[in-house]
């Protein structure tokens, strides 16, 4: 009785696999259906990473399409519109990949599109420069951008479809907050996700698309990174608000989230590890933890920063945040070419909810943007779905999907939560960690020091015992209790002697 049942479980979790498997499968073949890949014929290179991305994904050579353009980052509106524009519109008239009705008025309209994503390869240009004067466009002094013409190459051919000659100014996003699918029938066809496969170099670009594959495959699991800023001026607050509701859904999601809520950037040296997401702002320059030359994101992770020129170039491994981040191991980001305002740029929180219930990374940024034909670049594999269906189910040695299922578990209640963390402690260090986190977002401050003194004695790694140590004497730095928190850096914390470390114990601890 007891083989037939095991046999039985056997073969019901194996026809479970293989369902998702399946699924899977019949969405990544949708997904490559509605896909076309763009090159430039002029960059070296530009038609092989194409090729590659293509193979790898499963898109038909037939949708891959080569133009020939400026390889540089910058072009102006008439390089745009010949070089660009009106070759993959007669592309996609030619291969019947929409359907075009024109007007009375001589006006073209899309009716039907079967192509919804785009992928530009590393060679396309990236930003188009300000045109004074462009027949057919009527500029608007009266609203603070209605006089810009200035876009991101991405976001002006997300908007191809609308035969558009009105260039200052944004064009309102249909997909704006969407649930659905690109690929839905019901979402206007005019619109296409445009992003980009660029980086510093060509092989950052295939790190990026091995990694995406590789962590839809695995799963993508670690740290969700949330950097806020710490004001309270009307006009930037929002996105703190924007982050600050990344923390409370991540949370909800049993997503184990590092928030810092002070002024700056997180600072370098903090022990950073197993980050899969990271939310900040406002620095121009890359710059603290997350540019130490010994950091590294996990494999698939997707970083954000958000700064008016945070993607003013993308192939510099060392100037504004596209660039680095993607050197420093990210495979998906995005980033502004000019100035946007802050309102006009990635909602975060948005693109956040979408991305881990699911959707692809281009339909999350998408869905978090009020305009098209804008600022923003969108650079990572448009079809990369991190958080779609995987077969990394099992909590065995990944505290990270453990702490996911223990959540579940405790039913939104902190307390039985932390309770369930400290029982998985002694097998799982970092459940010692987690537990402090929530015990600390819960107000129960003193509770969550005991937890993360045991963290910061059992970590198995020096980054996790030090990271722990960190948490404490911030704690007892917000109660006033400098004295104590100088004790136990004399007690604890000759493991850390090095002179960042140093630095940082006297900030978190003074």
């Amino acid at each position: 009785m007891t083989l037939v049942l095991v046999r039985r479980l056997v073969v019901s979790s194996a026809l479970a696999l293989a369902a998702v498997v399946s699924r899977a499968a019949e969405a990544d073949e949708a997904l490559a259906k509605a896909a076309v890949v763009v090159y430039n014929e002029a960059a070296r290179e530009s038609k092989t990473l194409a090729e590659y991305y293509a193979r790898r994904r499963g898109i038909d050579p037939s949708h891959i399409v080569g133009l020939t353009c400026s390889p540089e980052e910058e072009i102006d509106r008439d390089a745009y519109d010949q070089q660009l524009a009106e070759p993959l519109r007669q592309a996609f008239e030619q291969n019947h990949w929409w359907e075009v009705k024109t007007g009375a008025d001589g006006q073209k309209q899309v009716t039907a599109n079967s192509i919804r994503f785009v992928a530009l390869i590393r060679g396309i240009p990236l930003k188009i420069r300000f045109k004074a004067l462009y027949p057919g466009d009527h500029p608007d002094p009266d609203t603070p951008f209605g006089m810009k013409n200035e876009a991101a190459v991405d976001s002006e051919l997300a908007g191809l479809g609308a035969f558009s000659r009105q260039i200052s100014g944004f064009l309102r996003n249909p997909y704006f907050r969407s649930f659905k699918p690109i690929t839905d029938p019901d979402t206007d066809p005019r619109l296409m996700l445009v992003a980009r496969l660029d980086g510093p170099t060509p092989a950052d670009v295939t790190r990026m698309i091995d990694d995406a594959i590789a962590a839809e495959k695995n799963g993508l699991w670690g740290w969700t990174v949330v950097d806020e800023r710490a004001t309270q001026d009307p006009a930037y607050k929002s996105g703190d608000d924007w982050l600050e509701r990344i923390v409370e859904e991540a949370g909800r999601l049993g997503r184990p989230v590092l928030v810092d809520r002070r002024p700056g950037l997180i600072p370098s040296g903090y022990p950073l590890n197993n980050v899969i997401l990271y939310f900040g702002w406002y620095s121009e320059q890359a710059a603290g933890a997350l540019a130490d030359p010994g950091f590294r994101f996990r494999p698939g992770a997707i970083a954000v920063h958000i700064h008016s020129f945070s993607g003013a170039s993308v192939r510099t491994a060392d100037r504004f945040w596209v660039g680095p981040l993607l050197r420093h191991g990210a495979a998906a980001t995005t980033g502004n070419v000019y100035e946007p305002f802050l309102g006009l740029t990635p909602m975060l929180d948005i693109m956040f909810d979408r991305l881990i219930n699911g959707m692809t990374f281009a339909e999350s940024i998408y869905a978090s943007l009020v305009g098209i034909s804008w600022m923003t670049t969108v650079d990572g594999d448009p079809l990369y779905r991190p958080f779609g269906e995987n077969l990394a189910a099992s909590t065995a040695g990944n505290p990270w999907r453990l702490y996911q299922e223990l959540v579940l578990q405790s039913k939104g209640q902190p307390e039985r939560l932390a309770g369930l963390l400290l029982q998985q402690g002694p097998k799982e260090p970092l459940c010692y960690e987690f537990a402090g986190l929530v015990l600390e977002r819960a107000g129960q401050d003193d509770n969550a020091l005991q937890a993360l003194l045991k963290a910061r004695r059992s970590g198995r790694s020096r980054d996790d015992r030090f990271r722990a140590f960190l948490e404490v004497l911030a704690i007892l730095r917000k109660q006033g209790r400098t004295e104590e928190a100088t004790r136990l850096i004399r007690r604890e914390g000759g493991e850390f002697k090095d002179e960042p470390s140093r630095d940082l114990l006297e900030t978190y601890g003074g």
